[in-house]
């Protein structure tokens, strides 16, 4: 996983209007983004991930106006999750539900979802 290849899945998808990149830093052994995806019907994206030799840290976080809808990410704050570091927020839920190991592309396939159904 690249910070290109992450750019390239956001901008091939149907579901994204536009992409603002926040920070972007690519070097030989590191690279890392911050970006907003403005998604179709009032959706907004947000990503931030980190790459590096043996180290990945993300978060991707969907909401719609003010509202969290949906945040997946690794950061090691909840050891009790039997997928741990992996983890999945979903709206206004205490804590978060096991969730694998995810990347930009799986998760534009349940935004897809979210979007089709109006489930939000």
């Amino acid at each position: 996983m690249t910070v290109s290849h992450i750019l390239a899945v956001l901008s091939s998808s149907d579901l994204v209007i536009g992409v603002e990149i926040i920070e972007m830093n690519v070097e030989p052994k590191t690279q890392s983004i911050r970006a907003k995806a403005i998604l179709k019907k009032g959706y907004v994206l947000y990503v931030n991930e980190g790459i590096g030799e043996n180290y990945r840290r993300y978060s991707y976080h969907l909401q719609k106006g003010d509202k969290m809808i949906r945040r997946w990410d690794n950061a090691p704050h909840w050891r009790g999750i039997r997928t741990f570091p992996f983890h999945l927020h979903i709206l206004d839920e205490d804590e978060p539900i096991e969730c694998g190991e995810v990347f930009v592309s799986d998760v534009l396939l349940v935004i897809r979802d979210i979007v089709k159904e109006k489930v939000l």
